[in-house]
């Protein structure tokens, strides 16, 4: 049985994309930050996010979809039941026997 990975996702609120070490700033002290990418880690240089507030830019990360496709488009349209959630689908992957992760 193939052991399963620890996903840790770390999505801070209100940085841009240089102000990690690791990416060439040299006033940014990220130790912990860069050795994990060193040696675990992604990160992702040339990321954009879907829009300019947090909420709806959540819900299309944890969604996959745009933030007009359901209405994610203010703070106060936060995701709904039935939606595909990531954290969701991974917790249910984490539950199944078989070892591959398979994703509805």
């Amino acid at each position: 049985m193939t052991k399963r990975p620890h996903i840790v996702i770390f999505n801070p609120d209100q940085w841009r994309g240089d102000v990690l070490g690791h990416v060439g700033n040299r006033a940014a002290v990220t130790p912990n930050l860069d050795r994990m990418v060193e040696t675990d880690g992604v990160s992702f240089r040339w990321a954009f996010c879907q829009n300019t507030v947090c909420t709806p830019s959540r819900c299309s990360f944890m969604s996959g979809w745009y933030t007009h496709v359901h209405g994610h488009r203010t703070m106060h349209h936060m995701m709904r039941q039935g939606e595909p959630v990531l954290l969701r689908t991974l917790k249910t992957c984490g539950r199944k026997s078989s070892s591959t992760l398979t994703f509805p």
